[in-house]
């Protein structure tokens, strides 16, 4: 067994006693561990056991271990936490499921010491991926040993591996860590969602603050900086390997659709294709010959479709950026008759639709289902997958495009976000897309994300990546795309409210500081400072050099005094002349107005003098030495490349200067505002304040105001329900129709009025401190969750304009998961029982199916 040497200890109440000198952590520094934080050294296993170990789980496994998996698994059994960089479908979730398999199946003589921490918290970013993983991993040990815990549903959490989403970890984490006693590993699925706005701060909280016994495993899309991302969290939570893989387990062939034929756009030797190159400049031509014509799309849908199927690259995942395109695309197939099916696959597809239905126990949910999924479009192959399809719906059309009976889904990007549905090829439709303010190129990190699913490994021995040409689109953008390098991981992390209130309620302000300070956020900005520094140790020598040239000729009659007088000069002499051009034309024009009387007046004392005072510059500009300088142009060039150095400097320190304080100065700004509303005093959460803590999720201190306030007291079940769903639903980004929004009752109403004057009051507080982080109140789902917990069948609940019965679904989903931390926030209160009853009276199969 190691031993490790007594590090210094840090200022924490856990080693105050010491009498050692405490030391400052620093984010850049890996060395300053202190008792407290540093993972405790634990045993080794041998290279033999090692081996044996890696055999064992490899004989579990259909297919050979790749050289990344083995290399992963080998530092994994160093006891050292370790973060895979490579492409989609290659294989690292393997990585993962080794630390599962460690933990419930690995043979009892191989195991690590019982006395270590044994369990494993695996989190996904999404409710559908934890939902997928949780029944595969369930479907492969047994129901006993695998749990789940969501916002919607918790299944034995006390499992030796729980599957959850990684803000339910973040939760745990401030609300109860003794739970993460017996956690040795936390896998961290889609680990690059660091880079993802808000959500990506909560990554940082859970590596930062999280027990300091846990291994990390990280989990993520080829990204560059992986090595940044590694050397922080080494300096957070001991030694972290990094396994990369750049190539990808399927060679991917990309190709552009002109006039609806794939062309390759690279050749053999990976340069870009001369032929494509040329047939799309031609199509360039043509299309701007016609740009003011109305004319057809380059390629049509129905033809790109029948070239999917006649070149065998289906199952396809055809990308569109909007649902109603994926609703439309659908109805061409319809009407068109489109057919991609056998008579043997059709057979199957309608065996597996009717056992799907026959499990749905819900007679409203199994008519909405029909409606959902057309039984004619699925039997001839082609089907949608949207963010909007009820949850049932969107399963059955992965599961029969993985067993290759669906041949093309339209699908909106949120497909290529984790899901496990690879396909033989995947096709983009538009090179841009809609950002929410507006229309962009697609960026090469887009592209791969969205070609990340082309090629099956272990099916395929090539992927297909299409991109459709389109008249508006330059072919230079979509080959700048397609050749471009990785993307890097930025973060996006930023206080919150919640965050604030969690981390005084169980520390102080200085202890809060520091922890905010491990962020990855504060680890960027001083990793910036640094190079910075570098930089201006150059910008400094290179300025004193330029200082000493500027003048370096024995002979010149020019000083730097006058050359900068000089130079004033000529900038003043240009803005008295354009001041005077302008009191010219303003004087004629007055004066053919008739404003003086119809006279041609002089244009008078004020105009005389500035022509005086630009005689007097253009004579002291004349006389100036610089005029007569042989090395003015030189030296002008030298004095403006040294006020440009010396603006960079400027303005270098200030950056660098705000960036040190820059977490502080917002921690600051929202301790302020949670003062002035009653949520701390004396940087200590109130009951106010402990209780938005409790709450997560978005408006929880507006909720946390409503709940204490007592305006949610005299609500019925179903008011309660319409009142909460405008604090925790997002409407969907569309334009409000005009008009005044009719509400199903008074108290409803009135209940909305109260909550939109505290939203200003909270949301003034904010603009005095400089935040604006307060989402508006919703009101598309007001309706559609009071008709659901009338019970009013799913069929008849009508979906709010721009929006589908799937946003309904997960509208209320949120306002159920609300609920539930309601009911144990507010035990004590005599609003429990009515939140208990509008909880119980929400429940249907739809929210109670995993």
């Amino acid at each position: 067994m190691e031993t490790a040497a007594t590090p210094t200890r840090c200022a924490r109440r856990c080693c105050a006693s010491s009498r050692v000198k405490p030391r400052r952590w620093s984010p850049v520094h890996a060395s300053n561990w202190c008792t407290c934080e540093r993972p405790p050294v634990t045993a080794v296993p041998t290279g033999e056991r090692v081996d044996e170990l890696i055999a064992a789980f490899q004989a579990t496994l259909p297919w050979p271990l790749d050289g990344f998996q083995v290399e992963a698994l080998r530092l994994l059994e160093q006891r050292r936490g370790v973060l895979v960089s490579a492409p989609t479908s290659s294989g690292k979730t393997v990585v993962a499921e080794y630390a599962v398999w460690r933990c419930l199946a690995a043979p009892h003589e191989l195991r690590r010491a019982v006395t270590e921490p044994t369990h494993v918290v695996y989190t996904t970013p999404l409710k559908a991926l934890s939902n997928q993983k949780f029944h595969d991993l369930r479907d492969r040990y047994g129901e006993a040993n695998v749990g789940l815990v969501t916002g919607e549903h918790t299944i034995n959490d006390r499992a030796p591996v729980v599957v959850m989403t990684t803000e339910i970890l973040r939760n745990v984490i401030y609300d109860e860590p003794g739970r993460l006693d017996l956690v040795g590993d936390v896998v961290l699925d889609e680990i690059h969602y660091i880079d993802d706005y808000p959500r990506g701060a909560v990554w940082e909280e859970v590596i930062v603050q999280a027990p300091p016994h846990i291994r990390f495993i990280g989990l993520s899309a080829t990204i560059g900086n992986v090595e940044e991302v590694a050397d922080w969290m080494t300096g957070l939570r001991g030694p972290m390997g990094i396994v990369m893989r750049t190539e990808r387990p399927v060679e991917l062939r990309l190709w552009l659709a002109i006039d609806n034929r794939f062309h390759p756009l690279f050749d053999r030797e990976g340069h870009a294709s001369r032929r494509t190159l040329d047939l799309a400049r031609r199509q360039d031509a043509v299309d701007e010959r016609m740009r003011y014509a109305r004319r057809a799309p380059d390629n049509d849908l129905l033809h790109v479709v029948e070239e999917l199927s006649s070149q065998d690259m289906v199952p396809a995942i055809y990308f569109i950026f909007s649902r109603r395109g994926c609703r439309e695309a659908l109805s061409r197939c319809a009407v068109h008759g489109i057919d991609l099916t056998t008579a043997p696959e059709k057979k199957r597809i309608e065996e597996f639709y009717e056992e799907r239905l026959v499990a749905v126990a819900d007679d409203d949910e199994r008519t909405v289902y029909r409606e959902a999924l057309p039984r004619d479009l699925l039997r001839n192959g082609v089907a949608m997958h949207h963010a909007g399809m009820l949850p049932y719906a969107k399963e059955t059309v992965e599961r029969l495009f993985l067993t290759g009976l669906i041949k093309v889904v339209f699908a909106t990007e949120t497909l290529s976000l984790g899901l496990n549905m690879p396909a033989r090829a995947c096709v983009v439709s538009s090179f841009t897309k809609f950002d929410g303010t507006g229309f962009h190129a697609l960026t090469s990190a887009e592209l791969t994300q969205l070609m990340g699913r082309a090629g099956r490994r272990g099916i395929d021995t090539l992927g297909h990546g299409i991109i459709l040409k389109e008249h508006d689109v330059d072919i230079r953008d979509i080959y700048e795309a397609a050749m471009g390098g990785e993307m890097s991981v930025e973060s996006k992390f930023a206080p919150t409210y919640t965050m604030t209130l969690n981390l005084l309620r169980t520390g102080s302000v200085e202890r809060a500081e520091l922890l905010l300070e491990r962020s990855f956020g504060q680890y960027q900005l001083l990793r910036r400072g640094e190079n910075w520094v570098h930089r201006e140790e150059n910008l400094r020598s290179r300025l004193a050099d330029l200082r000493a040239r500027v003048f370096r000729h024995p002979v010149v009659p020019c000083t730097e005094r006058t050359l900068e007088s000089y130079l004033n000069g000529g900038e003043e002499l240009i803005t008295i002349q354009t001041r005077l051009r302008r009191a010219r034309r303003d004087h004629w024009r007055d004066s053919r107005r008739g404003r003086y009387g119809g006279r041609s007046a002089d244009p008078g004392q004020r105009y005389e003098a500035m022509r005086r005072q630009m005689k007097g510059l253009q004579a002291r500009q004349a006389d100036s030495p610089c005029r007569r300088c042989p090395y003015f142009g030189e030296h002008r060039a030298n004095h403006l490349a040294i006020d440009e150095m010396e603006e960079a400097l400027a303005g270098g320190e200030q950056e660098l200067e705000s960036a040190r304080h820059r977490y502080r100065e917002e921690f600051r700004a929202f301790r302020a505002v949670l003062h002035e509303g009653g949520y701390l005093e004396h940087d200590r959460p109130t009951a106010l304040g402990a209780l938005a803590a409790s709450l997560y999720g978005e408006n929880a201190l507006l909720v946390a105001r409503a709940i204490r306030e007592g305006w949610l007291d005299d609500l019925r079940p179903e008011e309660l329900a319409a009142s909460l769903v405008m604090l925790v639903a997002e409407d969907r980004g569309r334009e409000r129709p005009a008009g005044r929004h009719r509400f199903p009752t008074g108290r409803i109403e009135q209940a909305y009025r109260t909550l939109r004057v505290a939203l200003f009051r909270l949301a003034s507080l904010e603009r005095d401190q400089g935040l604006e982080t307060l989402r508006p109140l919703s009101l598309d789902f007001v309706d559609a969750a009071y008709q659901w917990v009338l019970g009013t069948p799913l069929a008849e609940i009508e979906a709010p304009a721009g929006a589908d019965l799937g946003d309904v679904i997960k509208a209320v989903k949120n306002l159920y998961s609300m609920l539930r931390q309601m009911e144990l926030a507010v035990r004590d209160l005599p609003l429990h029982s009515l939140v208990v009853a509008t909880r119980e009276r929400m429940e249907r199969e739809l929210i109670r199916r995993v």
